[in-house]
């Protein structure tokens, strides 16, 4: 029996076992279930379309650690294989376009295998290690990208400035400059570059040689940062060159390079404000990239942006949508674009059209149910993507590109069918109310998974970072609502002002005005909720958030006593000091007006909605959680939260990850995190269910 035909009859299992497990009652999710999920991650077709290479991570708790392997299947269905063999964890699978070939990493370094099962081959073995594989459209050449110290011009001094360096038994950070730190590292001295190498075999080649900036720029850019143009003669690519700006501006531009060598020169250096992720055009003549036009501002509208290759005009494709294009695939047909955009708490697929005289259709909605990212499309009109939802981990779907947008839409993987079928995952109900301003605010409310009618249920108050951010209607591996729900909570999820999705009025309410309409919008949703359903308990309620949304339940704590228990994850405390500790100075210039030695944003901004100033009126028993890796909001913060709060006599709890930054990632800290969680909520919440 195939693997196919196995994963099928599972689910047929599940199906028909759904009305015993119903009389039985499925039961609520716990963390061994939550860690057992498997995750599916980023399909790629074969340019044919006959094929599709996929990843799916799993976890092992026991050994606190994850593991994505990669898979190849029939699209036509059939037993799925491991890629390139058994053994082999391979990722970043990414086609040659004959399809004969694949490119992946694997250990570090960058590998090819041919689709037959034929022998791999290492492409690369650099200090730096190889990453992010992307195909010159013609075949000839493999970009990737490779850290290098950008002094060197070749391997033998980067093995030896790296070897030298483990070698030093002292581990002093010295700097000159800001952004000394990112995210959860210091600077070590070395850069991203961008290579290119043969796939028959060649020496990687740098094409950035000496470049003091990364490319794509950090923490989080891959591969999408950069492409060949059609010739395969050059490649654009996305960096940030400003020098000691680099931790206060936003300026991120697009360069392009030739593959022979020489200097690097910028596309668009005109725009002040972000430029990134350049898009090969299909039709040889007009390209695609993302665009903020507002300087030092990090959630300005990201601008779907077209480009003539080949006389440089550039333009904005759609002028008047009033949504981020958070990512664009060009279809075969050189005419038809697929957007990717936050809308109305889901990430949906929108198709446009660009007719001859590069002007483009009005967005059409094509690929809507629950949260959708990661597409890909083959020649033959397949589209393959990842869906996900609070009630499921995500899966890969296919479907077909037509006239009436994509068709015959369905799933693919079925990787966690017997994981779900005996839980009680409830699924998310939205519901809209009048925040600050009388603007319509949208929010979901989830069920408790011990829900019986007629009884009355404790709730928790989920708050999102950001500021600029959303709740969406997906499945996440960090704040997962069915593990919140599984403490016996109904949640109320709120998309408040300075949320993404709704356009960009509402995403720009939020920036100087931290405690403003959004702690309104939070309290009016809450009041809402509860009022819709009478299931909720209005006296056993608590509010936890992270980042932002950390800052907000700080500033909770000091602006009201409704709540029975309050969670801050690496919130900011003392916006003073967060300004001068954190690294992307960009963001609370930009959020409160300038540097906290400017005197209106001082008298305005950080002596106005500061939570430690409020200090005085703590009174609600809080547990404050961080990583002390977090350079984005240092974990002084959420000591300095505990210190005010124990100070003053008020119940209080500290967990600290020494081996964390802003997320909890690390399966048994995982674990922990959320025992500490409900342990804190169950001790200040009865969670019986009441009559």
């Amino acid at each position: 029996m195939s693997l196919l035909q196995r994963v099928r009859l599972v689910a047929l299992a599940a199906l028909l076992l759904a009305p015993s497990i119903g009389a039985q009652q499925r039961r609520a999710i716990t963390f061994e279930d939550f860690a057992a999920a498997k995750i599916a991650s980023d399909p790629q077709l074969s340019p044919d379309g006959q094929w599709l290479l996929y990843a799916v991570r799993s976890t092992d708790l026991a050994a606190n650690k994850r593991t994505t392997r990669t898979w190849l299947a029939l699209v036509s269905g059939g037993a799925a294989r491991q890629f390139p063999d058994g053994k082999t964890i391979a990722a970043e699978a990414r086609w040659s376009p004959d399809g004969k070939s694949v490119a992946y990493t694997s250990a570090g370094q960058m590998w090819i295998a041919p689709v037959n099962g034929g022998a791999p081959r290492q492409l690369t073995n650099l200090t730096g290690g190889a990453s992010g594989p992307v195909w010159s459209p013609t075949g000839e050449h493999i970009a990737f990208v490779s850290a290098v110290y950008p002094e060197c011009r070749d391997e033998a001094c980067n093995a030896a400035k790296e070897k030298a360096k483990g070698e030093n038994k002292v581990k002093a950070h010295i700097a000159d400059e800001l952004l000394l730190r990112h995210w959860n590292a210091y600077d070590e001295g070395t850069r991203s570059h961008l290579f290119v190498v043969k796939p028959e075999g060649s020496d990687p080649r740098d094409l950035v040689p000496g470049a003091t900036y990364d490319v794509p720029p950090g923490p989080f850019g891959g591969s999408e940062g950069y492409t060949f143009a059609p010739n395969g003669r050059a490649l654009a690519f996305t960096a940030k060159d400003q020098g000691a700006k680099n931790a206060w501006t936003t300026d991120i531009n697009i360069y392009a390079v030739s593959i022979a060598g020489g200097d690097a020169r910028v596309v668009t250096a005109d725009n002040a404000g972000a430029d990134q992720n350049p898009v090969t055009p299909v039709d040889g003549k007009t390209g695609f990239y993302a665009s903020q036009k507002q300087a030092g501002f990090e959630a300005d509208k990201w601008r779907l942006m077209a480009m003539d290759v080949t006389g440089g005009k550039q333009y904005e494709l759609l002028p008047t949508w009033d949504r981020n294009a958070d990512g664009y695939v060009p279809a075969p047909d050189g005419k038809t674009l697929l957007v990717l955009t936050g809308d109305i708490g889901r990430d949906k697929y929108f198709r446009v059209t660009i007719d001859a005289a590069g002007k483009a259709s009005a967005p059409q909605a094509v690929i809507t149910e629950h949260n959708n990212t990661q597409l890909s499309i083959a020649k033959n009109s397949t589209v393959a993507w990842i869906r996900e939802s609070a009630s499921a981990p995500a899966e890969v779907w296919i479907g077909t590109l037509d006239g009436s947008g994509v068709s015959n839409q369905r799933q693919f993987t079925h990787e966690n069918d017997a994981l779900l079928a005996p839980l009680n995952l409830p699924p998310l109900e939205d519901f809209w109310f009048a925040g600050a301003n009388n603007v319509k605010i949208h929010g979901f409310v989830m069920k408790p998974p011990q829900f019986e009618a007629g009884k009355k249920f404790p709730v928790l108050l989920l708050i999102h970072g950001g500021p600029q951010g959303a709740w969406l209607d997906a499945w996440s591996t960090r704040w997962n609502y069915q593990m919140f729900a599984t403490g016996g909570y109904g949640l109320v999820i709120i998309n408040p002002t300075g949320s993404t999705g709704y356009g960009q009025r509402l995403t720009d309410g939020v920036s100087k005005d931290w405690g403003g309409k959004v702690y309104v919008d939070l309290m009016k949703g809450l009041d809402a909720a509860l009022k819709a359903n009478p299931w909720m308990d209005s006296t056993r309620t608590a509010a936890a958030g992270g980042s932002y949304g950390g800052y907000m339940v700080n500033w909770i704590a000091g602006h009201t006593n409704r709540f029975k228990a309050l969670v801050s994850h690496a919130g900011p405390f003392n916006l003073e000091n967060m300004y001068a500790a954190t690294e992307e100075l960009w963001f609370p210039e930009w959020e409160y007006g300038g540097p906290f030695w400017n005197p209106t944003a001082m008298a305005t901004q950080y002596r106005k909605f500061s939570p430690h100033l409020y200090a005085q009126h703590f009174k609600t028993p809080t547990l404050v959680i961080n990583g002390e890796l977090d350079y984005r909001v240092p974990y002084t913060e959420g000591l300095s939260m505990f210190t005010a709060l124990r100070r003053q006599g008020v119940e209080a709890r500290i967990v600290v990850f020494p081996d964390e930054g802003h997320w909890i990632l690390k399966p048994q800290n995982s674990q922990l995190w959320y025992k500490e969680f409900h342990g804190w909520l169950g001790r200040h919440l009865d969670t019986r269910p009441k009559m």
